[in-house]
C-alpha cells in the first residue's frame, strides 16, 4: 500500500482540516482515504508509557472505533501507536 499525497486543492482533502486557520498545503495518507471526512478522535499520551497505559489506550481505542469514530494518529511510539494499532480492526486515519 503506497503513501499518497493529497493537496489542499484535492476533493479528498479533509473538510475540517481545510477550515482551520492555517491548513497544511498537503497531507500524506496511507490506506482508505474515504474515511478522511468521517468523525474522528486522536488518542495521545506518553511515548514512554507503562504497560497499564498501553492496555488502557488499546481499550479506549477499541471502544471508540467500535462507536464509529476514526482514530487519528501520527504513529508516535507509546500511547499513540498502541491506540492506533488496536483500532485497526475499526477504521483509522494516519496523519
Amino acid at each position: 500500500m503506497n503513501i499518497e499525497e493529497i493537496s489542499i486543492k484535492d476533493e479528498n482533502y479533509p473538510i475540517r482540516l481545510r477550515n482551520i486557520k492555517r491548513p497544511p498545503e498537503k497531507i500524506y495518507v496511507k490506506g482508505d482515504k474515504s474515511i478522511l471526512n468521517q468523525k474522528a478522535i486522536a488518542i495521545v499520551g506518553s511515548r514512554d508509557c507503562t504497560e497499564e497505559g498501553a492496555k488502557n489506550a488499546k481499550l479506549f481505542a477499541a471502544n471508540i472505533a467500535n462507536g464509529g469514530f476514526v482514530i487519528v494518529s501520527g504513529m508516535a511510539k507509546g500511547i499513540d501507536k498502541e491506540a492506533h494499532m488496536r483500532s485497526i480492526r475499526g477504521k483509522t486515519e494516519e496523519q
